[in-house]
């Protein structure tokens, strides 16, 4: 029989973890749900389309700052802008870079700072679409997707860096 002292004692502690579907679930949403939207406004399917044209119309009126900059898939309009899809492309951009991090990686260095300074230098990326929508309105489409990226990734990467067990530690 083992006394109380011969016990191991536990020194560490381990980490919370949070299921990961809902993040790549709402992911998966963002970059599917805008041409979805599209192609039920093309079908000619009339419940289709008014699916289609609510997301468009709810979309365009509550997340989408720039609703005329659309890309069109078969001669209908996505639920939001380029820009607003660019930042889909760009969180799963960010995820990715995340994913793969190592110790030695320069990437690494953004998840050694605190959070307040990772989420100050995520969220400035933001102000580029403001700069863009008021001094460049007639910023090309290839623009928005690429600024929109741009911000996408830099949220990814603070949202992989704050949601228990989606970043990989070493």
């Amino acid at each position: 029989m083992l006394s109380h002292s011969a016990q191991p004692i536990r020194t560490t502690r381990t980490a919370a973890h949070w299921p990961t579907w809902p993040y790549f679930t709402v992911l998966t949403i963002l970059f599917l749900g805008p041409p979805a939207a599209a192609l039920c406004i093309a079908s000619g399917i009339s419940f289709f389309v008014s699916l289609g044209w609510t997301a468009h119309s709810v979309l365009s009126t509550y997340v989408c700052p720039t609703p005329l900059k659309t890309y069109e898939l078969l001669g209908a309009p996505m639920a939001v802008c380029a820009r607003c899809w660019g930042a889909t492309i760009g969180l799963w951009v960010g995820w990715y870079l995340s994913a793969r991090a190592t110790p030695q990686s320069p990437i690494s260095r953004y998840y050694g700072l605190h959070v307040a300074t990772r989420f100050l230098m995520s969220l400035a990326p933001f102000g580029l679409w403001w700069l863009e929508i008021r001094f460049w309105p007639t910023a090309s489409y290839e623009l928005l997707l690429v600024n929109g990226m741009f911000a996408g990734m830099t949220a990814g990467m603070f949202f992989c860096s704050i949601w228990p067990g989606l970043l990989r530690r070493s």
